[in-house]
């Protein structure tokens, strides 16, 4: 086969998770690029030619060197333009497409055959030349009817149980505890040996769950891990966190930074410093929450917002040379996802922070989503700040993270008008997402064998169900049940997962789905 695999692999190592997007603004782009839509490939078939597919996003630093350093090269555009369908995806508001290619990180780039079957695809950075020489060989492969060959992973077959088991339950709890310990690094920490970041809903179940010896290596490893973090991805001059890492040793952070992870690592920080006091752990949670409330919150809109964007330069500056450039670009939208998730930890951190700002913030925000929730006859996917108006349609994720933030916000203010959005949020998404046959909450554009996503996405929903004490006239039984069973045997792909050792992401819907599941059981044993 002449596609150089072994060439590009070589050369893709070095920009590999360099990723980010210059998706957002591809209008007047040297490529011809379509809009995502649903139909769009669909749409382009009578073609007959390779689809170039381009995940992006606006906060992404390294999408913009794509676009800058290769889209705008002269042979690469017109190549693409004469030879492939070219279709740019905002990785961000369509992130139903993001999920469904299986993206990891942006940019992120899908080759389809004419037929639509997955050629090639990659996540990260490529220069013009190794770019062009790629999309030469991809066409003159499909012309061939060549593809490349990968290895790709026996795909996982799983019967659901029929019956909740509560000692299945237990054995999936203890497995996910001792796999999450035994996997931390033991000389940089963090969990694995290759890229490393903060992993809020896992490290916080942690604390919460594991008990006697088990416990006290949590805390200790979760400790160093953040100390870690504030030496290597953190931004000592403004607060907050960077996205992530490449390397095992914290080396060559990707320096986005994100709300939701923002949120999530202050409320850790806190918890940790509880268990064991260390002053730059409460030193660098009040930074980061002063850096959510100032930097990532709009006092014109009454909102957090989502992303600031990436700058490699800027934060190597100390503070006195910042006051003379411009800080990077905090994006002017509001994801209801992220935002959902970045409240969520804010309500708990509200227990611990002495920022008197911080919860007028917070009920602000959710003030915002409960004027979208109940003003509208759905919800919307985000808020554009320039335009002043909500678009997009919905996600499955918009309403499993809004159904657990609803609950809580509802029980902890006894707020009515939160009880009514919650109680809207459910009822909807039973009538769009719920799966009559399978009792389960599913996207339906989407692979009903994506176990993962679904068991985080349901794990929120029956929390949801749970704060609300919702009984539904279209089951006849506790809706919350059938959530946790389906997914109560998915101990056994977590165990592959371990054993891979790769993508440590997945971590946080398994804790997100045993968060659940644990507070289901509570609620059968005291009713």
């Amino acid at each position: 086969m002449n596609f150089p695999i072994k060439q590009f692999l070589c050369i893709a190592a070095f920009f590999l998770w360099t990723a980010t997007s210059f998706a957002f603004e591809h209008i007047g782009s040297t490529v011809n690029f379509f809009e995502y839509e649903p139909k769009v490939i669909q749409k382009n078939l009578h073609r007959q030619k390779p689809f170039f597919l381009l995940f992006s996003a606006q906060w992404c630093h390294w999408c913009h060197v794509f676009n800058e350093r290769t889209l705008k090269n002269e042979r690469v555009y017109t190549y693409l333009n004469e030879n492939f369908v070219n279709i740019f995806i905002d990785a961000d508001i369509n992130s139903t497409a993001y999920q469904k290619y299986k993206a990891k990180g942006v940019p992120y780039t899908v080759f389809l055959n004419p037929d639509t079957s997955i050629y090639f695809q990659y996540s990260g950075t490529l220069y013009a030349e190794p770019f062009l020489e790629i999309i030469q060989d991809v066409v003159q492969n499909v012309k061939k009817g060549l593809t490349v060959n990968r290895e790709e992973r026996e795909p996982f077959e799983y019967a659901p149980p029929v019956q909740l088991n509560k000692n299945t339950l237990a054995g999936f709890r203890r497995n996910f505890l001792r796999g999450v310990l035994d996997n931390f690094d033991s000389e940089e920490y963090g969990v694995g040996n290759k890229e490393k970041t903060i992993l809020p809903e896992t490290f916080l179940y942690l604390l919460k769950t594991a008990e006697a010896q088990d416990r006290k290596d949590a805390v200790l490893w979760i400790s160093e891990t953040l100390l870690k973090a504030i030496k290597k991805i953190y931004d000592p001059v403004e607060g907050g966190f960077f996205r992530f890492a490449e390397t095992s040793d914290w080396q060559v952070p990707h320096y986005e930074k994100m709300a939701g992870l923002n949120a999530g690592t202050a409320l850790l920080l806190y918890k940790v410093n509880q268990e064991k006091s260390n002053p730059e752990l409460k030193k660098a949670a009040d930074q980061t929450i002063e850096y959510l409330s100032k930097t990532l919150y709009n006092a014109e809109i009454g909102s957090f917002l989502s992303f600031q964007q990436a700058d490699t330069s800027y934060y190597f500056l100390k503070k006195h040379r910042r006051l003379n450039v411009d800080p990077p670009l905090v994006i002017k939208k509001i994801f209801t996802d992220n935002l959902a998730v970045t409240l969520n930890y804010l309500l708990e951190a509200l227990n611990y922070t002495t920022n008197k700002s911080l919860k007028k913030k917070v009920i602000s925000s959710l003030d915002f989503l409960t004027e979208m929730i109940l003003n509208n006859e759905g919800v919307s996917h985000y808020y554009s700040i320039p335009t002043q108006e909500w678009r997009a349609k919905s996600t499955l994720p918009d309403y499993a993270f809004l159904a657990k933030l609803f609950q809580r916000a509802a029980a902890e203010y006894q707020s009515e008008r939160y009880r009514q959005a919650a109680s809207k949020i459910l009822r909807i998404s039973m009538r769009e997402y719920f799966d009559e046959e399978k009792q389960i909450f599913i996207d339906p554009a989407l692979d009903v064998n994506d176990y993962e996503y679904l068991m985080e996405m349901n794990g929120g929903f029956a929390l949801g169900f749970m704060g609300q004490g919702i009984k539904y006239t279209r089951q006849k039984n506790d809706p919350v049940k059938p959530l946790i069973r389906y997914f109560s045997g998915l101990e056994v792909l977590l165990k592959d997962r371990l054993w891979e050792g790769k993508d440590w992401e997945f971590l946080e819907a398994y804790a997100a789905y045993l968060t659940a599941a644990d507070q289901f059981l509570a609620t059968e044993t005291n009713p």
